[in-house]
């Protein structure tokens, strides 16, 4: 089972939530939290993009990404800490197994959730 596509597509979602990040980080203790989340994702997508063709890195850059989501959600007050604490959990639900045969199903799945929550954040931040 190839799932270069849905690994691809978190790619793109970490990419656009980057971007998303940088039009504006909102201010105070936000400011500093929204920058964290800038930095956790900026990391994410290094070492994501450093584990393409093992399974294993992806899998641990993602757990990764979740814990320090899940940090910065205790950080957090309002709308951006239901927001973050959703990225945590979505993101924390994100492991490839190739043995998994609807593997591929439950990432495109996963993929929307994850493009809902950072356009959430990328609002939250702005």
């Amino acid at each position: 089972m190839s799932l270069n596509l849905p690994r691809h597509a978190l790619a793109v979602v970490a990419t656009a939530v980057l971007v998303s990040l940088t039009t504006g980080c909102g201010g105070g203790s936000t400011k500093a939290v929204c920058e964290d989340a800038l930095k956790a994702f900026q990391d994410y997508s290094t070492q994501a993009a450093a584990g393409a063709g093992n399974l294993e890195a992806f899998n641990t850059a993602t757990a990764g990404l979740a814990a320090k989501l899940k940090d910065l959600s205790g950080k957090a007050d309002g709308d951006l800490k239901a927001t973050l604490t959703d990225l945590s959990t979505t993101w924390g639900g994100i492991k490839i197994d190739v043995s998994n045969p609807t593997a591929a199903t439950e990432l495109t799945k996963l993929t929307t959730q994850a493009t809902d929550a950072t356009q959430r954040l990328a609002k939250n931040c702005s």
